[in-house]
């Protein structure tokens, strides 16, 4: 049986330092709100998508750091995205940086989770491949110390039934991976989502800036998915992105407009 989801990628862009969660959930939330009215049913935000992209910091303060983290979803904060998504009876992925308590020990993943319609967090995935480096670099007009802040995820590669369709997830990096790919196929996933926060620049080998872009959508070509990109991104280093892939359409076409950009998704 063929069924349609009307599916919206947030692109989210730049997150300021300064910037609280309450200031970026209503952005969400906004976004959240545009894609209902485009007759969206899903929405997929971004990687880190609740603060400024921290890795980007060279931190030894462990309570400077764990402030970029969250310790329970839904929180305080991002309460009012869940209702609205109760509200508008659509579901959505999240990513964000957690702090999970596992046998008395605190650990720290960057994590995405699946809601649906309802509001009810329905899965979790916890980034497994992990880029960039664990030492300071002080070469480095900026970092990228994914290995030194997260640990790698210990949830596999898992999928979820949610409003009638099977989802799995992976962050960024892991989309490079053949695993990622062949293990939630085998499990039988429909519709795989994904947050990126990849640099449109790269000042240590700048000759790659204008090759990003069509390095990201050919790594994801190969797979059989469906591509779903928006647009070209402001020139920061800290560019946000969200994808949605499925097994059945290919296309890798970036939309005209800013906003979240919508799809329509059919799965068997």
């Amino acid at each position: 049986m063929v069924r349609k989801l009307n599916v919206a990628v947030a692109q989210l862009g730049p997150i300021a330092r300064s910037e609280t969660r309450g200031q970026v959930v209503v952005r969400l939330i906004e976004m959240m709100k545009e894609a209902k009215a485009r007759n969206a049913e899903f929405v997929v935000f971004p990687e880190t998508a609740l603060t400024t992209f921290f890795p980007r910091w060279f931190m030894t303060d462990e309570d400077e750091l764990d402030s970029f983290f969250e310790t329970e979803m839904p929180n305080a904060a991002t309460k009012p995205l869940f209702e609205t998504a109760a509200a508008l009876g659509v579901g959505f992925c999240l990513g964000y940086a957690e702090i999970a308590f596992e046998g008395n020990v605190k650990h720290h993943y960057n994590t995405l989770v699946l809601v649906n319609r309802a509001g009810a967090i329905a899965g979790k995935y916890r980034k497994v491949h992990l880029p960039g480096h664990k030492e300071h670099e002080p070469q480095r007009p900026f970092q990228h110390l994914e290995k030194r802040y997260f640990e790698p995820g210990n949830l596999g590669f898992p999928v979820y039934g949610i409003d009638g369709a099977s989802m799995g997830m992976f962050i960024c990096n892991d989309r490079r991976w053949p695993e990622t790919w062949r293990v939630m196929g085998l499990k039988g996933a429909e519709l795989i989502c994904g947050g990126f926060n990849t640099p449109t620049h790269n000042p240590l080998f700048p000759n790659t800036t204008t090759s990003t872009p069509f390095i990201t959508c050919s790594q994801c070509k190969p797979a059989p998915t469906r591509t779903a990109f928006g647009p070209p991104p402001p020139p920061r280093r800290d560019s946000r992105k969200a994808a949605c892939f499925s097994g059945i359409l290919a296309s890798s076409r970036r939309p005209a407009k800013s906003s979240p950009c919508r799809r329509r998704s059919r799965m068997k």
